[in-house]
């Protein structure tokens, strides 16, 4: 049986896997591709109503998904304006497994990453602040070298950088 720490870790590990194993992706990125597998097809206008993100942030975020493989872009009939949206590959797959902890529902997810924001506190948090947080939550203590490692993907400058934000923040606690 896995506890609640342990789940909130692995959420994370597939979210990251389903952004390229990019851990510096930031939580409104999950959470955008989320709301793509939630409603196929979509267009940025519904994506912009139902999420409430300025246009331009969105068209960067799109652009990165796009570009990294995440999602397709596929013309649309109606309005030859608009483009509609589509998870795909390994992220389709990764966030599944995501999705699995949250028995498949989509709302849950995005609720999920919504409340690890609020937690963070910070301007842009990154699945690498809430990798920190949740290794922290299921270890209790830990040396900051073993938190460090269990971020995948990430640069060890970079990760001891977040590490240490998330200190002056007075997130975590570096003993």
């Amino acid at each position: 049986m896995t506890t609640t720490s342990q789940r909130f870790c692995y959420v994370v590990d597939h979210l990251t896997e389903a952004l390229g194993n990019d851990p510096s992706s930031s939580l409104r990125r999950a959470m955008i591709l989320a709301d793509i597998d939630q409603y196929p097809g979509s267009t940025q206008t519904a994506i912009m109503e139902r999420l409430g993100i300025h246009k331009s942030a969105l068209n960067r975020e799109i652009e990165w998904l796009f570009n990294y493989g995440c999602i397709t872009r596929q013309d649309c009939r109606e309005d030859a304006r608009s483009i509609r949206l589509e998870t795909c590959g390994y992220s389709k797959k990764a966030l599944a497994g995501a999705l699995d902890y949250f028995e498949g529902n989509h709302s849950d997810l995005k609720g999920f990453l919504k409340g690890l924001g609020k937690l963070l506190k910070m301007e842009k948090p990154t699945l690498r602040d809430a990798k920190i947080v949740a290794t922290l939550s299921e270890r209790k203590t830990a040396e900051k070298s073993a938190v460090i490692a269990s971020i995948q993907g990430g640069s060890a400058s970079s990760d001891n950088r977040a590490f240490n934000k998330l200190v002056e923040k007075g997130l975590v606690e570096d003993v």
